[in-house]
């Protein structure tokens, strides 16, 4: 099949076909979602888009990932928030410290990993939910694929946080992130949907954490959540 000029730009305006191009093409500030962070935003083209699945990529976890969604999360408490399988309670008093209503945060702990998904499926197609985080193993392409269809025809955002992959295979995920922690966070840009990967760059995370957290970070460098009695979520 030869594809014509029409067909391609087709192609291009669905997503289909990657572009390495430094700003999204017939886009508008209202297809983006501001992430709270003006260094990620112009990385992104103008933010998280609207309609997509985006892969983070964590080294270590409980070292306050969640702070790179908080300000989306802070923004919109009208509807809840759907957490699958977090890796460990979330901690009512904590995400309340930081502007989250608890009762708008509703877990789902689902071991079974196609159950996992379908949840997640059912959560998307839902006009009454907000963001879906979810953390889970590494998705095949055809799982991500069918994810990110969903995603896009009701315009929700989905966020999967999963362990690091040395070489990273192609995902039809419209970004994919990993998270370096040195200093501070630094981000790297594997896939964005408007331009080329790009090397790590700083993050000022360290500005949304509690200053307990500061100090323990700064003591321990090793660990961010806290324990007592329970393994406890926190950002």
């Amino acid at each position: 099949m030869v594809a014509t000029a029409t067909n391609l730009q087709q192609l291009v305006q669905k997503g289909w076909v990657w572009q390495g191009q430094q700003t999204p093409l017939q886009k508008t500030s209202t297809d983006f979602l501001d992430s709270g962070w003006p260094e990620l935003n112009a990385q992104l083209g103008g933010g998280w888009l609207r309609g997509s699945v985006n892969e983070i990529q964590i080294e270590v976890g409980f070292r306050g990932e969640l702070g790179l969604v908080l300000p989306l999360l802070q923004r919109s408490n009208e509807r809840p928030h759907v957490w699958v399988n977090p890796p460990a309670q979330p901690y009512a008093p904590g995400l309340q410290s930081q502007g989250l209503v608890p009762q708008q945060q509703w877990c789902i702990q689902e071991a079974d990993h196609t159950k996992a998904l379908w949840a997640i499926e059912q959560c998307i197609q839902s006009q009454s939910v907000g963001l879906i985080l979810a953390w889970l193993p590494q998705l095949n392409a055809a799982q991500v694929r069918r994810l990110q269809q969903v995603t896009e025809q009701a315009q929700q955002l989905v966020f999967i946080f999963t362990d690091c992959q040395q070489e990273p295979e192609a995902r039809a995920y419209v970004n994919r992130l990993r998270l370096h922690w040195q200093d501070e966070l630094q981000i790297e840009v594997l896939k964005r949907r408007f331009g080329w990967p790009l090397p790590p760059f700083p993050c000022a995370l360290q500005r949304l954490l509690p200053e307990r957290r500061l100090v323990k970070k700064s003591a321990h460098n090793n660990t961010s959540h806290a324990v007592t009695g329970t393994t406890r979520l926190t950002l």
